[in-house]
């Protein structure tokens, strides 16, 4: 974690100096310093965590965000940030396969997955979600909207008959759960007591396990799949990001144990950040129901209006995905973004040097806060951001994928996240078939919000919160029925 160039800037620290403790109080204390460093230092760059974490203004990001990969990197902060080498996820920084495929193969082919997907809800979500019309029935949230991430994933990204394997699901999950673990863990030592400690956490055991397992589970679907298109004339590529990035490859990434590494990183990129986002929009549905009817409704509405669920149908869910991105707003997956490595020195425009070596940040959380930034920023307002697309000339702007210099959940500019599609139109997907399908609320009716569960700058739903269900009494024929078909 320690970044040899944050210490040639000579800037404000928050907390202690000391390595140690201040690690262990911003484990604990990360909202309460990075608040206090915003409200003294705003248009400044300031120090959190000792030397670790420079927090930079907002005011640079338009400065900063299309630099090039060789002069500021994207990818090399964030795998720093992962304890790359411990998580796994350093294979990461031998190429942009993975960015490339995103962004030229699976997101413009999003399109064709909404009524594949739609199939995948239809049926799974009556198994997972085993309730009937009398009484409400309890399950923990987090739990719940994990698996049916997971099954929406498993379906884009190794397709069938691999997504339907619980054996994958399970081992991506179990992959997932350890990586977070061992990173929050590790984060608190020294560079130099790191592998010592590895040794010493079943987490890290359990990390190295699942990618073994899954190397396993896909090197053997990856060799059958160019036996295949070697022998067979007829064989028709399948339609995922596995066979995506299999074609994307040079001789190095295609190497079966290379593909199948990365393909478990960006199954861990993909249900992790979709999962905390889609349990916050129901915790707030929960909190404030005025809402529920609202969003009812608008999807009854579309779904007629385009015969289904298509591409445009989740484009034209426009007051939810204001709801989900004020959801996101006040319980955003990260309270620091915009991160980069300065792998050239900098000077910026007003003379602020940057040396070769440091880490930067931005505050997400503070400026979302911040009233001179978002109107009225503590109340919670569903319709905020559709209102503000209503506006002339505004209507590309305010959705949960757009970012910008104080939106920055999915990053900015060149190197904005190229999976935020695929969240949010995953989302949208999970929480319109639960708001048609099922009456839900917290238990015993309170509207209090659990609080979300924060270490170091992460913040994550409560994940032993529950939410109560029970079938609707008129289920529109849109939605899954008993047999998991839909109408």
């Amino acid at each position: 974690m320690a970044h040899d160039g944050n210490r040639e800037i000579q800037v404000p620290i928050i907390g202690p100096r000391d390595t140690l403790r201040a690690r262990w109080e911003f484990f604990h204390n990360a909202a309460a310093m990075l608040n206090e460093g915003y409200s003294r230092y705003k248009d400044r760059v300031f120090k959190l965590s000792s030397h670790d974490t420079v927090v930079i203004p907002r005011k640079y990001v338009a400065e900063l965000k299309s630099l090039p990969d060789e002069k500021l990197s994207s990818i090399q902060a964030n795998i720093d940030n992962f304890e790359g080498l411990y998580s796994t996820t350093a294979i990461l920084l031998e190429g942009n396969l993975h960015t490339r495929v995103l962004q030229s193969r699976l997101t413009p082919r999003l399109r064709h997955h909404v009524p594949i997907v739609q199939e995948v809800l239809a049926r799974n979500l009556p198994e997972e979600l085993p309730v009937d019309k009398g009484e409400y029935r309890s399950f923990e949230a987090f739990d719940l909207v994990l698996r049916l991430v997971s099954f929406i994933a498993a379906r884009h990204f190794v397709g069938p008959p691999l997504c339907e394997d619980e054996e994958w699901l399970s081992t991506a999950l179990t992959y997932t759960e350890n990586v977070f673990k061992t990173i929050i863990f590790l984060r608190i030592f020294p560079d130099w007591a790191k592998p010592i400690v590895a040794l010493f956490i079943p987490y890290s055991y359990k990390v190295s396990w699942a990618l073994r397992k899954a190397k396993r589970i896909v090197i053997p679907q990856i060799l059958k799949r160019r036996e295949e298109e070697r022998n067979n004339p007829d064989y028709q590529k399948p339609e995922d990001f596995l066979q995506y990035l299999m074609d994307g490859s040079d001789e190095y990434s295609g190497r079966p144990d290379k593909l199948a590494h990365r393909l478990l990183i960006l199954t861990l990129a993909a249900v992790h950040t979709t999962s905390m986002a889609a349990t916050q929009t129901l915790f707030d549905l929960c909190a404030h129901p005025e809402y529920i009817d609202v969003l009812r409704q608008e999807v009854l509405d579309v779904l007629k209006d385009h015969d289904g669920y298509k591409k445009q149908t989740l484009t034209n869910f426009k007051k939810m995905d204001s709801f989900m991105r004020e959801s996101q707003r006040l319980n955003p997956p990260s309270l620091l973004g915009f991160k980069r490595a300065v792998r050239e020195p900098l000077t910026l425009s007003d003379g602020t040097h940057l040396p070769k070596g440091a880490h930067l940040m931005v505050a997400i959380s503070p400026v979302v806060f911040d009233p001179e930034v978002i109107l009225e920023p503590h109340r919670f307002d569903g319709l905020r951001h559709y209102n503000e697309r209503s506006q002339p000339g505004e209507s590309l702007r305010h959705q949960f994928i757009t970012t910008s210099d104080h939106n920055l959940h999915f990053g900015h500019g060149k190197f904005a996240c190229p999976g935020r599609f695929l969240a949010g139109n995953s989302i949208k997907m999970i929480v319109s078939n639960i708001l048609l399908r099922y009456d839900f609320r917290f238990p015993d009716g309170t509207k209090e919000r659990p609080p979300n569960m924060r270490v170091h700058e992460y913040v994550f739903p409560n994940p032993e919160a529950h939410i109560e269900f029970k079938l609707r009494d008129e289920i529109s024929h849109w939605v899954p029925k008993e047999d998991g078909r839909s109408g």
